[in-house]
Parts: structure tokens; C-alpha cells; sequence
């Protein structure tokens, strides 16, 4: 039998879905939800507990007043660092979907963990902790998709030079003046070398 393209096509369609079907789907642990959406449970809680006490305190016509002021002073336009902190909030959750949508993770299913995330004049930087069975070449590697999931400009992916478990992910989201690059802690050449 010849082999033409498209059984080529299909066969190789056909080991991807296998390899669906037999890789585990990551599953969410507690402790790690609880992580991952902190910021939005703080919010969450904090609004409870202030319109709780307002509804106490002042009454209903005073606690809608209030809730409508300070709402008309935190719309737009939003200030510089209104905006990075927003950005600091939605990055991790994009990378963690990159990740899942790229296939980046161990043979058990786990995805690699988002440590720290920082606003440089760039964008975001973002320190990851790859699982034993992921590397920086796994990230390099699905960098289109990671850029298009954190909807940036550019993705830079950083391998630590002394621990090659961490990983810096630069999203970049405008680009910098030369003098606002900042280097990437632990890493020399290893930058350089990754910039392309």
C-alpha cells in the first residue's frame, strides 16, 4: 500500500487524539485554586465586608450612594498603575491557559506553576517553576502560542542559569527604550542568547 499525504495527515491526526485520550487532564487542587485566583477572592471578600458594614452602619440609600461613588472614581480613565496591576492580575491566568493550550506539562498532568509575576516598563515578568518533565525548551518552543494567549507583542523565555527548574517569561507588551531593559536575575549570556 502507498502511502500518500493525506494517510500521513490522518495517521498523525489519529496519535494526536490517542495522545489526548492518554494524557491526564490536569486537575485543580484546592490549595492551588486558592493561589492562583487570590487576588479576585480578596476582592470578592473585601467588597462583601464593605457593603456588609456600610449597609450596617449608614442603611441602604447611603450604602448605593457610596457603592455609586466609588465606582464612578475607579472607571476609566485608569491611571498607569491601575493598568499594571490589572495586567499583573490577567497574566497569570493567560499564561496558565497558554500552558494547558500548548500541551506544557508533565506525563502526570501538571502544569508548570507561576511563582511571582512583576510590571517592568516592557510589560510583565513572570518566574515559573517547571515541573519535572517540562523544560524552557518546552515554553520556547510554543512561544507563538503563549504570545497570542497573553495577548502581547512578544513572549522572551529566559532559562535560569544556575537552576534550570525556574524560567523567566517576559510578556512583552510595548516595546522599551534600550536603558529599560532590565536584566533577568541569575541569568548572563543565557539572555542574550534568548532575546531572538
Amino acid at each position: 500500500m502507498i502511502r500518500t499525504r493525506s494517510h500521513r495527515r490522518s495517521d498523525a491526526q489519529l496519535m494526536a487524539g490517542l495522545n489526548d485520550l492518554l494524557t491526564p487532564v490536569p486537575r485543580a487542587r484546592l490549595a492551588g485554586a486558592d493561589w492562583r485566583w487570590r487576588y479576585e477572592i480578596a476582592l470578592v471578600m473585601g467588597a462583601a465586608v464593605t457593603v456588609t458594614t456600610l449597609l450596617l452602619a449608614a442603611g441602604v440609600t447611603w450604602t448605593v450612594i457610596a457603592t455609586s461613588a466609588l465606582l464612578g472614581l475607579l472607571g476609566p480613565p485608569w491611571a498607569d498603575t491601575q493598568v499594571a496591576f490589572l495586567w499583573r492580575v490577567v497574566t497569570p491566568h493567560r499564561l496558565r491557559s497558554g500552558f494547558a493550550q500548548a500541551r506544557i506539562q508533565s506525563r502526570r498532568g501538571r502544569l508548570p506553576l507561576i511563582l511571582r509575576t512583576t510590571s517592568e516598563p516592557f510589560g510583565e515578568r513572570v518566574r515559573v517553576w517547571c515541573p519535572a518533565g517540562t523544560s524552557a525548551e518546552d515554553l520556547r518552543s510554543a512561544r507563538a502560542l503563549l504570545r497570542a494567549a497573553c495577548w502581547a507583542a512578544d513572549v522572551r523565555i529566559v532559562p535560569d542559569e544556575s537552576h534550570s527548574h525556574l524560567v523567566t517569561v517576559d510578556v512583552i507588551r510595548r516595546q522599551p527604550w534600550p536603558d529599560d531593559l532590565t536584566p533577568v536575575p541569575g541569568t548572563g549570556a543565557a539572555a542574550d542568547a534568548c532575546l531572538s
